[in-house]
């Protein structure tokens, strides 16, 4: 585990991501011995982070049996996906003028594994990289608080990851997703603020397969 972040924060970020990769499904029980061996800490920052993920109405304490995976509506996903445009497309607008010819590179490699991640159907590896994507020019907006707003936001379960049974669909709509971070690069190189700005918010982070999320 990362001692840089206490037991109890990376407990809270580890259930998160899970949540919203769908490794954890919604009405899936977890209880406090299953986190304690899979971490291999004591039950102590288990129960802090179990405590704090109810709090967030991310889970629900039943007793006897564990804590349940809480289902999020698809409105609330929405209303936050639209928040997360907005703050996006700014850190990216101001991030234009900061980026380097090896950030530029940086994000073209993550394109090139994300199309291979999708290529090979190792989807943890497509969110991961796609999250590596847009971190690139958002820690290079100079505004420490539209980051750790942004970081936040990428930690939470509503946080968008597209799921389907129909593989033929997912793998189309990753690949269009991916293609966008090529328009992405593209107005970055062209140092266009005004229309990345609108890529990112009305395009990128537009909900185009509601019942997907």
């Amino acid at each position: 585990m990362d001692s840089k972040i206490s037991f109890r924060d990376q407990i809270i970020n580890n259930i998160k991501s899970k949540i919203q990769y769908n490794e954890l499904k919604p009405n899936e029980i977890i209880n406090e011995t299953q986190i304690c061996n899979f971490f291999n800490v004591s039950r102590t920052p288990v129960r802090e982070a179990l405590i704090h993920l109810v709090a967030d109405g991310i889970l629900e304490k039943i007793p006897r049996k564990g804590y349940k995976v809480l289902e999020i509506d698809t409105k609330s996903k929405l209303d936050l996906y639209t928040i997360i445009a907005t703050l996006d497309a700014l850190a990216a607008s101001l991030s234009v003028d900061n980026l380097t010819e090896d950030d530029i590179i940086k994000m073209h490699e993550c394109v090139d594994k994300i199309e291979i991640a999708i290529k090979y159907t190792k989807y943890s590896d497509y969110y991961t990289l796609q999250d590596q994507f847009h971190k690139i020019y958002i820690n290079k907006c100079d505004n420490p608080i539209l980051i750790k707003m942004l970081n936040d936001l990428s930690l939470s379960p509503l946080h968008r990851s597209y799921i389907s049974t129909d593989t033929d669909k997912l793998f189309a709509t990753l690949k269009e997703t991916n293609d966008e971070h090529r328009t992405i690069i593209k107005l970055f190189v062209e140092k266009d603020k005004e229309e990345l700005e609108k890529y990112l918010r009305f395009d990128h982070w537009a909900t185009k397969h509601p019942d997907m999320i």
